[in-house]
């Protein structure tokens, strides 16, 4: 089932604070993409109850930041981390007791959110012009507002921000382009998040035809492997005449220079979840939050994503987040179902530090 090209657009500037940060067992640092498209079905949810947006589906959600900070505590300490998360005390129980401390990274974000919004009964709410809007857009636009600002992000609390205020915007394919240029002004400074998958795949073909890393790692690197290695300083040694030593051959360590595919603002991203059983009947799992439903057991995906300024976005729905609506083989993600396919070509010369790649686009049919 493809999802649906989106006939509008609503977009609204946030501050949260104290929202989660912890977003998977090995990353942490800004909410997870299924932290906001949670956020976006929550809202479909409480529109689908009113009887004149029963019709309404939410088809994508767009994150675009402005601003970020983790409440955390730079340490001398450099055991694990120089930084360490700022945790809360917590009132004293009924007996006069110290309650256990629980890790839980905190912290404030300023952001922009684009919902796409579809369905047969949004044409009756759209108006031609962005700029006039009809009784009913107006409503519907007040309705979505209100709804949004009794919600929790990502575990924060949701203030409205001072100056930007909601708008709903009339949307088509033909004028895209168009409307997402005027539409950056809004969202200027901030970054888009992106998933950056094929630059994974392309840094892991990478890393099978360069020298020495095979043999000092006794094995193919995964995509773990790859993940890791696109997030850390690598260092890398060169030999060194030296006259004055009795080997003659000084190693001298130096930063590995990063390939030319690896270039922008790369950050390991929380992408959904695989199963680590079979999917189970309901009710057979005890102790769940909500036993109406099948369930199982899961783990966290990981991939690769990237921030990217908006003025470099052609058509700004392509950096919204919506679920997988065909899951295979337990493996629940989160896609960018309007963004091009595209694919590294990976082309090498004689020396593996030579090796390119070249992106190739596929436009999908809206």
């Amino acid at each position: 089932m493809a999802h649906s090209y989106p006939k509008a657009l609503y977009i609204v500037r946030l501050n949260v604070e104290n929202a989660s940060i912890i977003s998977s067992h090995l990353t942490w640092g800004f909410p997870a993409p299924s932290a906001f498209t949670g956020f976006m079905h929550n809202l479909q949810r409480q529109l689908n109850v009113i009887e004149d947006y029963q019709q309404i589906e939410c088809c994508g959600i767009g994150i675009v930041s402005h601003k970020f900070t983790p409440q955390i505590t730079k340490t001398n300490s450099f055991r694990y981390s120089p930084y360490q998360l700022n945790l809360a005390r917590h009132p004293l129980k009924s007996d006069g007791s110290t309650p256990a401390m629980i890790e839980e990274g905190k912290g404030h974000f300023e952001i922009s959110l684009i919902i796409g919004l579809t369905g047969e009964g949004l044409d009756q709410h759209l108006s031609a012009n962005d700029e006039d809007l009809s009784t009913e857009t107006q409503a519907l636009l007040w309705k979505m507002t209100q709804f949004i600002y009794n919600m929790r992000l990502a575990g924060g609390s949701v203030f409205p921000h001072k100056r930007m205020k909601p708008k709903l915007v009339n949307w088509s394919s033909h004028d895209a382009e168009n409307k997402t240029k005027i539409l950056r002004r809004s969202v200027l400074p901030g970054f888009a998040l992106q998933h950056r998958q094929e630059v994974l795949l392309a840094h892991q073909t990478w890393l099978q035809q360069y020298p020495n890393y095979v043999i000092t790692q006794n094995a193919e690197p995964n995509l773990l492997d790859t993940l890791l290695d696109i997030q850390r300083l690598n260092f890398v040694s060169t030999s060194k005449s030296d006259m004055n030593s009795a080997e003659g051959i000084e190693a001298v360590w130096s930063v590995r220079k990063r390939p030319e595919h690896l270039q922008g603002w790369l950050v390991p991203i929380p992408i959904g979840y695989a199963a680590l059983s079979d999917l189970q009947p309901q009710g057979v799992i005890k102790g769940l939050r909500n036993d109406q439903y099948p369930a199982t057991f899961v783990e966290t995906l990981l991939s690769l994503g990237e921030w990217q300024s908006p003025h470099r976005i052609q058509n700004i729905v392509e950096i919204l987040w919506n679920y997988n609506t065909e899951p295979k083989n337990g493996v629940y993600e989160l896609v960018q179902p309007f963004a091009p396919k595209t694919t590294l070509q990976f082309s090498s010369d004689d020396e593996t530090e030579n090796q390119s790649f070249e992106f190739e686009t596929e436009e999908e049919e809206s």
